[in-house]
């Protein structure tokens, strides 16, 4: 069986969202990358068993919810949504649990991970326990991963991708 489900990755500019699609889609880091600009699509397939989930990746530019302000419209549709924060920049946490306080009512309940990126900077990571825990008390499954080195990348998507799967079994 074939699926098609749409994923908006959400967290402040700078935390890695647009490497990360770009680890999980083209097994490619970028050095250089520079912030998105605009909106990106992009298409990955998950296989689970006898289940091809294609995510259709919607990456939105480093406006509007870095502020704590998610746009309506952006995550419409989604079947499921992946936080991005960056491991050495605890207020990219702090931003993303403001926006999620003031957001409820339109995320709902989708399906949701919380990729920690940029955990080969170890030595620089700085969240703090009570954020993590903070951030666990959400629902949301919470992974470390590197878009730089790879590690957990594609499991945190995967993850995502079962979690779809497992909320669509529960609604039918």
């Amino acid at each position: 069986m074939r699926l098609k489900r749409k994923v908006c990755l959400l967290g402040a500019p700078g935390v890695g969202k647009s490497s990360l699609v770009r680890r999980f889609v083209e097994q490619q880091f970028d050095e250089d990358r520079q912030s998105s600009i605009g909106m990106e699509i992009s298409r990955s397939s998950v296989e689970l068993g006898d289940i091809s989930l294609e995510m259709v990746l919607w990456d939105l530019d480093e406006g509007s919810e870095a502020w704590g302000q998610y746009n309506r419209s952006f995550i419409s549709g989604a079947s499921g949504l992946i936080f991005v924060v960056d491991a050495t920049k605890p207020r990219s946490l702090d931003h993303l649990l403001e926006a999620q306080a003031k957001g409820r009512g339109f995320i709902g309940s989708r399906p949701a991970v919380l990729i920690v990126n940029k955990v080969d900077l170890t030595r620089d990571f700085a969240l703090t326990k009570a954020q993590v825990d903070a951030a666990s008390k959400l629902n949301w499954q919470l992974l470390r991963a590197s878009a730089k080195s790879g590690d957990h990348v594609d499991e945190a998507f995967v993850k995502l991708a079962e979690l779809m799967l497992e909320s669509r079994k529960a609604s039918a």
